[in-house]
C-alpha cells in the first residue's frame, strides 16, 4: 500500500492504486487538499499543500 505524509499535520495518508500525480486527495486527519505529486524521473508521490 502506497502512502505519503500530511505536509500540514503529518500524518500518514494511504493512497489508492488509482491515485496518481496531479490528483488531489484530502488529509483524513485534518482535513486539508493536497496535491500529488513527485520529483521529475521518481515515480514516489509526495503530497503538497494545495493553492
Amino acid at each position: 500500500m502506497r502512502e505519503v505524509n500530511c505536509p500540514v499535520c503529518q500524518a500518514s495518508i494511504f493512497l489508492d492504486e488509482e491515485d496518481k500525480k496531479g490528483d488531489t486527495v484530502y488529509c483524513s486527519y485534518c482535513g486539508s487538499p493536497l496535491k500529488l505529486s513527485a520529483k521529475k524521473d521518481d515515480e514516489e508521490l509526495m503530497a503538497e499543500e494545495e493553492d
